[in-house]
């Protein structure tokens, strides 16, 4: 992590910080496959030998198909992975900012240091709490001077 003495910015997952393992990969991949063997099998009702067309069963076929296929684009679409997300810690305002990093960054969320829960120091790295216990940001601080203006700045605050 680099930082700067006004503001520090490095990436941080979406989800939990804790996340090692590739529990949310496997299940948007199930999920984006499961997106997909819907719309096949929609598409497969009209297509496939053997396809009934018949007059009473073409309007259950169609709205059975429908369904099938917007769901499956639905699962499709809510499979993907989510852009990343920035953590911007800036001590000049004493403020840790949540920044969204895709085609058009934008601020998700502004937490000044006085309403933060805690802070947690452990070693070069610093966790950041929020008053009803959700993690906001686990930085890894190495520049010394980041360091020590990001501790100054949470005692001056009284979280450390």
């Amino acid at each position: 992590m680099t930082a700067l003495s006004d503001v520090m910015a490095h990436a941080a997952p979406v989800e939990s910080a804790r996340m090692l393992d590739g529990g949310r990969w496997l299940a948007r991949g199930a999920q984006r496959l499961g997106g997909v063997a819907l719309v096949l099998a929609a598409a497969g009702m009209w297509v496939l030998p053997g396809a009934m067309l018949e007059p009473d069963v073409i309007l259950m076929k169609l709205g059975v198909s429908l369904a099938a296929g917007f769901a499956g684009l639905a699962l499709v679409q809510g499979g993907r992975a989510r852009p990343a997300v920035q953590v911007a810690i800036d001590t000049v305002r004493r403020e840790v900012r949540l920044v969204s990093d895709g085609a058009d960054p934008r601020v998700i969320s502004r937490t000044p240091f006085a309403d933060l829960g805690r802070a947690e120091l452990a070693g070069h790295l610093v966790r950041l709490w929020a008053e009803d216990g959700a993690l906001i940001a686990e930085v890894a601080l190495t520049d010394p001077a980041a360091h020590r203006s990001l501790l100054g700045a949470l005692r001056d605050a009284g979280k450390l």
